[in-house]
């Protein structure tokens, strides 16, 4: 296998829509890459529940390998997506089963793997130094970026991720040069509509927003970041994957979900609606 996705993974509730969806960054990260051409496996925890039969069945469906996917007595996390004057929200969610420690038995099939893709939902960085030690390591920091949580990480990482809709394109360039120097390999900074930024320490290269009917901008990102990992993994020139990358998140946007088929929510699952405040 080329890419292994560890941790992270949770059930995308869509209440008004009465649907609920596969997902969390690693997951979505591993069914975007399978998607893209580099054969991937995914280690993480599911509960012994339905959303946990969910989660096995889609990725096995996507051709994910998931022979050290766990079940464990409990349930499997949920998060719960609102959508409040067409923006989206979320509300109640809980990680469930999901929060695992890696042991030496994952570490050793972590290692037969050319990436170990986490991010900062795993929960797993105490031990982001342990999977460097093996395999490169590529890491979604999502909106840290360069903080102090960056800082104490960025040492262990070859392939950095940010989502930087926050920052200007000037910043965004800044904290790519900033990874780079530490020790990144690459560095890759989406910014929503204004598209995203990427860097091999040497060159820079923009890549536009294609446009979409917006329904969702869940797992956008992910899928982004799947695209780009299976692109360097397949030695692809790099404007070739990123413009792949765009246009993979544009499709996501399309709809509700980061992929697979709508279920059914179930109905013992009740969910508050949040107020516009909740971000």
């Amino acid at each position: 296998m080329h890419l292994v996705a560890v941790g992270d993974n949770i059930t995308d509730c869509y209440p008004e829509q009465g649907v609920m969806f596969p997902g969390g960054n690693c997951v979505n990260v591993a069914v975007h890459s399978a998607r893209a051409g580099a054969p991937t496996s995914y280690v993480g925890a599911v509960g012994t529940d339905e959303r946990g039969t969910l989660l096995r069945d889609e990725l096995t469906a996507e051709s994910v390998d998931v022979s050290r996917l766990r079940t464990l007595p409990g349930e499997t996390g949920y998060a719960t997506v609102f959508h409040v004057d067409g923006d989206r929200h979320f509300g109640p969610f809980d990680r469930g089963v999901a929060e695992i420690t890696l042991s030496e038995e994952d570490l050793r099939f972590i290692a037969t793997h050319r990436i170990a893709h986490s991010s900062t939902a795993a929960q797993l960085t105490s031990q982001v130094p342990e999977l460097a030690a093996r395999v490169p390591v590529s890491f979604d920091f999502d909106v840290h970026t360069a903080d102090a949580y960056c800082q104490d990480l960025i040492g262990s990482v070859t392939h950095a991720f940010f989502s930087a809709s926050h920052l200007s394109e000037s910043e965004a360039l800044d904290l790519l040069a900033w990874a780079c120097d530490r020790g990144a390999s690459t560095a890759l900074a989406t910014r929503g509509s204004s598209g995203a930024v990427f860097s091999d320490g040497r060159t820079v290269l923009r890549q536009p927003a294609v446009a979409s009917r917006v329904e969702d901008t869940l797992g956008a990102g992910d899928a982004f970041i799947g695209v780009v990992l299976a692109g360097l993994i397949r030695e692809r020139p790099a404007d070739e994957f990123l413009a792949d990358a765009a246009r993979a998140s544009a499709a996501v946007c399309e709809r509700f979900g980061a992929f697979g088929p709508a279920r059914a929510l179930p109905a013992a699952l009740h969910f508050p609606r949040p107020s516009v405040h909740v971000s």
